[in-house]
Formats: C-alpha cells, structure tokens, sequence
C-alpha cells in the first residue's frame, strides 16, 4: 500500500516536472519577446528625440543641420573638439549630456541614462577607449557635411520628401557585421555617422530610423532601400 502511494506521488512529481519544463519552454520566448519590445521603444525614443532636435536646430539655423561629426571611431577627447557636430550641439537642447561631456566618465556614455545608449547594441569589450555610436546622422543627405565651421551642410526646407528622408538611423558597430545587409560597409563601423550599407536591425531584422520631418519608427531591412520607404542620398544644396 505505502509501495503503491509513494509510486504514485513519483509520477505526479515527474507529470509537474513536465509541466513546468512545457511552462518554462513557452514562457522564454515571451519574456524574450517584452525585452527586445523594451529596447526596441527605448531606442525609437532616443532616436525619435535626436531628429526633433535636430529640426528645431534647423529651424533656429536658417534650415541647416549641425556637421556630422568627422570621420571613423574617434577618442572622447577628440570628441570634445567637434563643437559643431550633432552629437555636441542637439542634445543639450533638450537638457542632455553633449557627447563631450562623457569625457571623465566614459562608461556613462553607454548607459541608460544616455540619449546615445542603445541597449541592444553589441559593443565591443573595449568601449571605454573610444565613443562607439551606434546610431548616427546620414551622411548621404549631404556629401559635404563636415564637423569644422563653415562647412557644407543640407538645407532642410529644400527636402522634397522630409517624412522619407533618412536623418538618424541604427548603425551597425563591429561585432554586428553579421547584421548588416549583403555588401554592406565593414570599415569605420561605431562612427557617427550612418549610411544606408551600414544601417542594421537589431529587433528581428528591423532596425531604427529618424526621418526629417522629426518623426521615427521601426523599418525592416528589406524595406530600407525601398525609395517609396526610405530615401538615404540627396544632393548638396
């Protein structure tokens, strides 16, 4: 009899086992599902606020954009020598850190209380040596934009389509080659600036992008070099 019974609670321990085996295996992919949600509208929200800034900058600017901030990785102390790149000028509009200002404590730089931070980003393991973005400003909007004064930088009231204008997007960083679409750019990657080989989609092969008109929102890869979607070159004007 006591035989019988303490075989039956085994096999009800191994039949809640099971269950919670089956429970654990379909709850896995929903709290995957709430976290990549969660980077996905954190990342919109800084991206979304970075291009409204950058409109109103235009706007006070007789329509030009701030300068893109020069080329490849760079150090955070030469960071602080680009006063007009976006990245100095934009988030201090609305009370934020400049990039600049991360020079004593780079590891801010990549954390959530940074407008630059971007939570589902691979950044490499030496981060602390240099500013990777992994966001950045188009720099096919214009060919010319420089981050030294006087530089040749577009006119925003001259966009034919600003709501398809690609103005800040995701930007592949260098363990992220893999997200890239096929030919995409290798070199220089974690600058900041982007370009259409270079966007990446971190949120099931959908990536970020900030339109010219101030507003975001998520684009699939597929549909990135669709000019109906999303327009990345546009001449100096």
């Amino acid at each position: 009899m006591n035989r019988q019974a303490s075989a039956f609670t085994l096999i009800e321990l191994l039949v809640v086992i099971a269950i919670i085996a089956v429970l654990a295996a379909l709850a896995v992919p929903a709290v995957s599902g709430a976290l990549n949600s969660s980077q996905k509208a954190s990342t919109l929200n800084s991206i979304k606020q970075i291009s409204t800034l950058a409109v109103t900058y235009a706007a006070d600017n007789n329509f030009r954009l701030p300068a893109e901030g020069g080329d490849g990785v760079q150090s955070f102390s030469v960071l602080r020598t680009q006063t007009n790149a976006w990245y100095n000028v934009l988030p201090p509009l609305a009370g934020l850190a400049a990039a600049s200002n991360y020079r004593a404590n780079p590891a801010s730089f990549y954390d959530k209380g940074s407008v630059f931070y971007v939570k589902a980003a691979a950044y490499p393991k030496q981060k602390l040596n240099s500013a990777y973005f992994a966001f950045g400003i188009n720099s096919q909007i214009d060919h010319g934009i420089t981050a030294e004064a006087g530089g040749t930088r577009v006119n925003l009231a001259r966009l034919p389509n600003p709501s398809r204008t690609a103005l800040f997007a995701e930007a592949a960083l260098p363990d992220e080659k893999h997200l890239l679409p096929p030919g995409g750019a290798t070199d220089s990657l974690g600058q900041p600036k982007v370009r259409d080989e270079r966007f990446v989609g971190r949120y099931g092969n959908a990536g970020i992008i900030g339109f010219a008109d101030g507003h975001a929102k998520v684009v699939p890869k597929d549909k990135a070099f669709d000019t109906n979607v999303v327009i990345w070159r546009f001449a100096n004007n």
